[in-house]
This record gives C-alpha cells, structure tokens and sequence, in this order.
C-alpha cells in the first residue's frame, strides 16, 4: 500500500538513537541528590533529616542522618548506572559476538 509519503516524511523530527533525553536527566539528577546526601554537603543529610521529622511530626523511625547518608550513596549509584545505561543505548555499543 503506497500513500504516496517518503520515508523521509515519516523520520524528519525523530532522533538517530534509542536513547530517552527525559531518562538521562532523571537519573543525572538522581545522581547529583545522591552525592549531596552521601557527602553531607554543607549539612545537607542533617537539613533533610531535619525536615523529614517536622514534616512527618516527628516519626522518622530508626532512621538518622547517617541511615540518610547511606540511602543518597545508593540513589547516586543507582542514578549513576542509569545514566551510563542509557548512554551506552545512546551510543549503540553491542557485542561482537553476534
């Protein structure tokens, strides 16, 4: 069935990759939290835990500044494969062994 369309028509406006830029930011930015919590950067563990116990009046649990240190080391690592995931998709490594 031929409706008279190029293909041209029907990639003008697509990216060349499989790569999703919405992906890349969210765990870039997942990454970037992680490292200021783990760090402690300028108190930054400390403020949150802070907030976290007025916010939810009081009842954090067992959880302290360094429980929240441990748990932003993990979102930096987690945001950290994301992003070289989705570049490894972005630049289209695959294996020789086809």
């Amino acid at each position: 069935m031929n409706l008279g369309i190029s293909p041209a028509t029907f990639l003008a406006g697509r990216a060349s990759s499989d790569a999703d830029p919405v992906s890349i930011a969210i765990c870039g930015i997942l990454f970037i939290v992680g490292i200021v919590l783990a760090i402690d950067w300028k108190g930054a563990a400390e403020r949150f835990y802070h907030l976290t116990s007025t916010v939810t009046f009081g009842f954090v649990g067992f959880a302290t500044p360094r429980t929240l240190r441990f748990v932003g080391a993990v979102v930096a690592l987690l945001g950290l494969i994301g992003v070289i995931v989705e570049i490894v998709v972005e630049i289209g490594w695959q294996s020789d062994s086809h």
